[in-house]
C-alpha cells in the first residue's frame, strides 16, 4: 500500500507540470519558414516564441507558466497580415492545418468552438442580406431567418459554457426582431443595440482584438441608409465615435487609449484627415496627456502639422551670407520639398527623374526645395551639383537634422508639394506619384 501511495505522489508533480502542445500543417510548404507567438494583452501584443516551419509542418509546446486566454501566429511579413489567432486554454493540445489562408482546427474544443461560431453566424447573417435583395417580404420567411439565428446563439452559448470561447459567443449576440421590419428599421435597431452584448471591462475580450474589431466596425459601418454627402459622413462619423467613446467610459484609461489609437489609426491609414484629427484633438491627445504619452501626443500632432491642407512647417537656410525662408518664395506656382540623401541608391535613381519631370513643366511653374539628409558635406555638394535649378539645403545629422524632424521624415525620398501658398497639397511616395498627382490635377 505504501508504494502505491509513493507512486501517486510522484505522479502528481507530472500531473501539475503536463504541457500542451500546437502542431500545425502548412500548405504549400515551401512557403512558410517560420513562426512567432505573441500573447494579446489589453494594450499590446507581448512576444512570446518562435521557431522554424519545416516542411509545412510547425511544433511547440507551451511553458507550463503559459498564461492562458488569446494568442497570435505570425507566419510571414507583412506581421500584421499574416497572421491569424487562437485560444490558448492550457488543457489540451491544439492541431491545425492551414491551407491557402484557410485555417482548420482539427484538435481544440476551445478554437473549433470559436471559428465554427462566426463561420455559421455569418453564413446566417448573410441570409438576411439575400433576403432582403431579393425583395421577399413574406414575414413569416423573415422571422425563420432569425429564429435560427437565436437558436445558432443559444446552441452554441450552451455548448460552450465555461470555455473562453464562451465570452466571445456570448458578446456577439445580435438584433433579434420579434416581427418583420424593412430594412432601415432593421439597420436603425442594429445599430442601436450593437453593444447591447459587449462588456467592455471583461478582461478575457479586452485581451483580445474583439472589442477594437467591434469598435471599429461599429464606426466604420453603423450608418444610415442613404446616400451622404461629405459633411454629412464626417457628422455620422462623428457621432459613431462619441457613442463607442461612452461605451469605453468603464474601462481603464490606458485601454481606453489604446482603442481611440486604434481608430486613429485606422483613419489615417484610409486617409479621412479630418476625422483623424478629429479624434486626436478631442479624445487621444486629452488621454494620452493624462498618462503622460509625450511620445503619442506628439503623433498626433505631427499627423496634424503635415496634414493636406496645412501650411507648410517654416524652413530657413543661409546662401550667399543671407538667410532665405520658405515662406518668402513667391516665385512659382508649386514647390515640391524633396528630402533626399546622397548615400541613398533609390534617392540617386529619383532624382534625375525628378529633375526631367520638372524640366518638361513650364518654365518656372514649379520650384524644388532639395534636402540632402547628410553625415557629412563633401558626397551631397557633388550629388547636388547635377541639380543647379534646385533650391539645395544640406541638412547635416542626417536622421538628427532639426528640418527632416520637423517634417517627420523616416526615410529617403521623402516628398511634399506646396501650393502657391506654402500649403500641403500631396504627398506623393515618389516620382511616379508626383506625376500621377499631377495628371489627376
Amino acid at each position: 500500500m505504501i508504494k502505491k501511495i509513493l507512486c501517486f505522489l510522484f505522479l502528481i508533480p507530472l500531473c501539475l507540470q503536463a504541457q500542451q502542445t500546437m502542431t500545425g500543417t502548412f500548405a504549400p510548404a515551401e512557403n512558410f519558414k517560420w513562426f512567432i507567438i505573441y500573447k494579446l494583452k489589453t494594450t499590446r501584443q507581448e512576444y512570446v516564441a518562435n521557431g522554424k516551419i519545416t516542411e509545412g509542418k510547425l511544433n511547440y509546446t507551451f511553458e507550463a507558466s503559459a498564461e492562458k486566454g488569446m494568442y497570435r501566429l505570425v507566419y510571414g511579413l507583412p506581421q500584421e497580415e499574416k497572421n491569424f489567432d487562437f485560444i490558448y486554454s492550457g488543457e489540451e493540445d491544439i492541431v491545425f492545418n492551414f491551407s491557402d489562408e484557410q485555417l482548420d482546427f482539427t484538435a481544440s474544443k476551445e478554437n473549433q468552438l470559436h471559428t465554427s461560431y462566426f463561420a455559421n453566424i455569418n453564413e446566417a447573417k448573410r441570409m438576411i442580406n439575400s433576403y432582403y435583395q431579393s425583395g421577399d417580404t413574406n414575414k413569416e420567411s423573415f422571422l425563420e431567418i432569425f429564429k435560427s439565428i437565436n437558436t445558432l446563439q443559444e446552441t452554441f452559448e450552451k455548448e460552450a459554457k465555461g470555455t473562453i470561447a464562451y465570452n466571445f459567443i456570448k458578446a456577439s449576440r445580435t438584433y433579434i426582431p420579434t416581427s418583420y421590419e424593412t430594412p432601415q428599421t432593421m439597420v436603425s435597431n442594429i445599430k442601436k443595440h450593437y453593444f447591447d452584448a459587449v462588456d467592455f471591462t471583461n478582461p478575457v475580450l479586452q485581451n483580445s482584438d474583439f472589442i477594437a474589431e467591434k469598435v471599429s466596425n461599429y464606426v466604420f459601418t453603423a450608418l444610415p441608409m442613404k446616400e451622404f454627402t461629405g459633411a454629412e459622413l464626417v457628422a455620422e462619423y462623428k457621432k459613431n465615435i462619441a457613442t463607442v467613446v461612452e461605451k469605453m467610459q468603464a474601462v481603464p484609461a490606458d485601454y481606453k487609449k489604446t482603442l481611440l489609437y486604434v481608430l486613429w489609426e485606422q483613419m489615417v491609414m484610409v486617409e479621412n484627415q479630418e476625422i483623424a484629427i478629429h479624434i486626436g484633438n478631442t479624445y487621444l491627445k486629452p488621454i494620452a496627456k493624462q498618462l503622460n504619452d509625450d511620445v503619442l501626443v506628439e503623433k498626433v500632432n505631427v499627423y496634424e502639422r503635415l496634414a493636406i491642407g496645412q501650411k507648410a512647417p517654416e524652413i530657413s537656410w543661409t546662401k550667399d551670407n543671407k538667410t532665405h525662408k520658405l515662406s518668402e518664395l513667391d516665385s512659382a506656382e508649386n514647390y515640391i520639398i524633396v528630402f533626399w540623401s546622397s548615400g541613398c541608391s533609390h534617392c540617386l535613381m529619383e532624382m534625375p527623374k525628378l529633375k526631367t519631370f520638372v524640366n518638361s513643366k513650364e518654365k518656372g511653374t514649379i520650384k524644388v526645395i532639395a534636402i540632402g539628409l547628410e553625415d557629412e558635406r563633401e558626397n551631397w555638394a557633388n550629388e547636388s551639383s547635377f541639380y543647379p535649378e534646385f533650391i539645395h539645403i544640406l541638412g547635416l545629422d542626417k536622421w538628427d537634422n532639426e528640418i527632416g524632424n520637423l517634417y517627420d521624415v523616416t526615410a529617403t525620398p521623402t516628398f511634399f508639394v506646396l501650393d502657391k501658398d506654402k500649403r500641403i497639397i500631396a504627398k506623393p511616395y515618389g516620382v511616379k506619384e508626383l506625376k500621377e498627382f499631377y495628371t489627376k490635377k
